[in-house]
C-alpha cells in the first residue's frame, strides 16, 4: 500500500517565521542565479581567449541552463506550497501578510496582487477587497486569473448584495464559456464559475431546492480545504433557510472545525445557533469548557502506578 501523502501546512510557523523563510528563500534563488549568469559570463570569457574548447563551452553552458531551470522550478514549488497557508490552513491573515511582502505591481494584474484581494476577502472586508481588485485591472482572457478573477469579483459582489453585478457576470462569463472548446486549457474553471454564479443567484432569488442543489455539487466536487468550507457554509446557508436545521448544523460544524481564521466559521457559528440555539464547541473548546468546571479533576489514582 503507497505512503500518504504529506499533507503541506503552515500551522505550526507564526507568521514572522513564515516571513523570514521567504525571504530566505528569496534571497538564496537570487544568489543562484547571480551564480549562474557569472559562471557563463566566465565561461564565455574564457572561451574567447581559447582557454577552453568549444564541447566544454557548450557542456558548461547547457549545465548552467539547467542550473537556472532547477532554481526557477524550487522557486515556483515554494510558491505552491505558500498557496496552502489559505487553501489548506485557511489563515488569510498570515497569507496577506506573507504575499504583502512579495507585491512590486498593486495596479496590473498580477497573481500576487490577487492573491491579497483573496486574502482580504476571506478575511470578511468585503469592499476593501472589491476595491483592491478593481484597482489591479482585469487579467486577459487567456490567462490563467481570468476565471479566477471573476470568481472572487462575484464573490465580492454576492457578498455586498449586489445582485446587478452577479447577474452581468454570468453573462460575460456564460458568452465565454460557450465561445471556448472542450479541450481549452481553462474552459473547467469556466464551467465551475457558472455553477458558482447559478448557486448564488438562485438563492438570492429564493428557489432554494435549486440552489441547494448547486450548493452540495460544489461541496462534492471541493478540490480543497478553503473550497470545502466555503461551500459547506454556502450549502448550510441554504439549508437552514429551508427549514433542514439538522443538515445545516453538520454543515456549519464542518466549516467551523475546519474553517480556520476565515470569515466562514463565524459565520457557520451565527447559523448553527441559529439553528439550534446554543453555540457550537469545538473539541478543544469543550475541552477547556470541562477543564474551567473541573470535571477532569486528579484524585492522585493514577499516580500510584496501578498499586492497591
Amino acid at each position: 500500500m503507497a505512503a500518504a501523502k504529506k499533507k503541506i501546512t503552515f500551522k505550526g510557523m507564526s507568521t514572522e517565521k513564515v516571513v523570514k523563510q521567504y525571504k530566505r528563500t528569496r534571497l538564496l534563488s537570487w544568489a543562484l542565479y547571480s551564480l549562474a549568469l557569472f559562471m557563463a559570463l566566465m565561461s564565455l570569457s574564457w572561451y574567447s581567449v581559447e582557454s577552453i574548447t568549444v564541447t566544454a563551452l557548450v557542456i558548461m553552458l547547457i549545465t548552467l541552463v539547467f542550473a537556472v531551470y532547477v532554481v526557477h522550478n524550487i522557486g515556483k514549488y515554494m510558491m505552491s506550497r505558500y498557496l496552502e497557508i489559505l487553501r489548506a490552513d485557511c489563515d488569510p491573515y498570515k497569507f496577506e501578510k506573507l504575499y504583502t511582502q512579495m507585491e512590486t505591481h498593486p495596479n496590473s494584474p498580477n497573481e500576487i496582487t490577487f492573491n491579497i484581494c483573496r486574502a482580504i476577502f476571506y478575511q470578511g472586508r468585503f469592499q476593501d477587497a472589491l476595491d483592491r481588485l478593481l484597482e489591479m485591472g482585469r487579467p486577459k482572457e487567456d490567462s490563467a486569473l481570468y476565471f479566477q478573477y471573476y470568481n472572487l469579483l462575484a464573490n465580492c459582489y454576492d457578498e455586498l448584495g449586489n445582485v446587478e453585478k452577479l447577474v452581468l457576470i454570468k453573462e460575460k462569463i456564460g458568452k465565454k464559456v460557450l465561445s471556448m472548446k472542450d479541450k481549452d486549457k481553462y474552459v473547467g474553471n469556466g464551467r465551475q464559475l457558472m455553477v458558482i454564479l447559478d448557486q448564488m443567484l438562485t438563492q438570492k432569488e429564493g428557489r432554494l431546492t435549486r440552489s441547494r442543489e448547486l450548493a452540495e455539487e460544489l461541496f462534492d466536487n471541493a478540490s480543497f480545504t478553503l473550497a470545502r468550507i466555503g461551500a459547506a457554509c454556502r450549502l448550510a446557508s441554504v439549508e437552514h433557510q429551508c427549514g433542514a436545521s439538522r443538515s445545516a448544523m453538520e454543515h456549519a460544524a464542518y466549516a467551523i472545525d475546519d474553517g480556520g481564521k476565515t470569515f466562514y466559521a463565524s459565520r457557520a457559528r451565527e447559523i448553527y445557533k441559529a439553528c439550534c440555539g446554543k453555540d457550537y464547541l469545538t473539541e478543544a473548546e469543550q475541552f477547556k469548557a470541562n477543564m474551567e468546571a473541573g470535571m477532569y479533576e486528579n484524585d492522585g489514582e493514577d499516580s500510584q502506578d496501578g498499586r492497591e
